[in-house]
């Protein structure tokens, strides 16, 4: 009898679980299925990100070729070559991306993290080169084996201790780094040489360049809502102490260095193409979470809040 008794009960008390666990599980989905969706932040993004300005170089050109924004680029078709390293001929096509303020960082998803050390930097910019070939296709050039190309980047804050970083893809996402012929690069310049009016570099590869110098964090941020689903949003931090914007993935961002004030800012746009944001400010003293909850806004009053990081 006893032993029939604890079976019975046994039995009770596995299927009571099972109810309970069951309900818990719905109530879980029921909850999460009210909560905000959006769509992905990336189409709003390229929406407002900077144009790429392009130069037509030919043989009545003078150099530099000068941005919107100051960047100077001293490049010529001795420098250049098709993909299959034959010789340029006049004229080609140089294109550029200038990115200069913590908004059009975060509008072109360009953030100033290397290999998850955030970057001191005075800007970032893209150079590239293009030819129409033979056959009538444009092809992107590459700088010849040996070469370099100079560039001068604008700044209000010149010295002598930023470094040459070159960016590149790693997971799908931008990367920083120093070494250029690990990419396939030219050696250059390590370092920036302050000028009159920035910082100036003979530089070994086209693509992404930015101005920099590494700091090592300690500390991050995890981002929860009770309210939203984050999948989709935009997370940026900016601190003024650097000049760097970072990216938050997977809703962590990067680590920190200790007592850096930052702002934060999160993008969102749902299905009817409604803005929604949060911005705040924190002082990172430690690693931590913070619950989040999205208010609409408009385009005018978020674009103001990205200009005045």
């Amino acid at each position: 009898m006893t032993k029939q008794l604890i079976i019975i009960t046994l039995g009770i008390g596995l299927f009571l679980f099972s109810l309970s666990f069951s309900s818990c599980s719905k109530e879980r989905l029921e909850s999460q299925d009210e909560l905000n969706s959006y769509e992905p932040i990336d189409d709003y993004l390229n929406e407002k990100k900077q144009d790429e300005q392009e130069f037509v170089i030919d043989t009545s050109g003078t150099a530099p070729i000068v941005g919107n924004q100051g960047t100077k680029i001293w490049i010529a078709k001795n420098l250049l070559m098709f993909p299959d390293s034959s010789d340029v001929e006049w004229p080609f096509t140089v294109k550029l991306v200038e990115l200069y303020t913590p908004k059009d960082m975060i509008y072109y998803q360009m953030p100033t993290v290397a290999s998850g050390n955030i970057l001191e930097t005075e800007g970032e910019v893209r150079v590239r080169a293009f030819k129409v070939d033979d056959d009538g296709i444009e092809q992107e050039l590459l700088l010849k084996p040996n070469r370099n190309y100079a560039l001068e980047m604008p700044s209000d804050s010149i010295r002598d201790n930023l470094k040459v970083y070159y960016g590149y893809e790693t997971n799908s996402h931008s990367n920083w780094t120093v070494n250029v012929t690990s990419i396939g690069g030219n050696l250059g310049d390590d370092y920036f040489s302050p000028t009159a009016n920035g910082h100036r570099a003979n530089i070994g590869k086209l693509g992404w360049i930015n101005c920099g110098n590494s700091h090592q964090g300690f500390n991050n941020i995890t981002f929860t809502s009770e309210t939203d689903h984050l999948e989709n949003v935009g997370i940026f931090t900016y601190d003024s102490k650097y000049k760097s914007v970072t990216q938050a993935r997977n809703m962590i961002t990067d680590e920190f260095p200790d007592s850096l004030d930052i702002k934060i800012i999160l993008i969102a746009r749902n299905s009817s193409n409604e803005l929604y944001h949060s911005y705040l400010q924190s002082t990172i003293t430690g690693s931590g979470s913070i619950n989040i909850t999205l208010e609409p806004i408009s385009d005018a009053d978020l674009t103001s809040i990205l200009d005045n990081l």
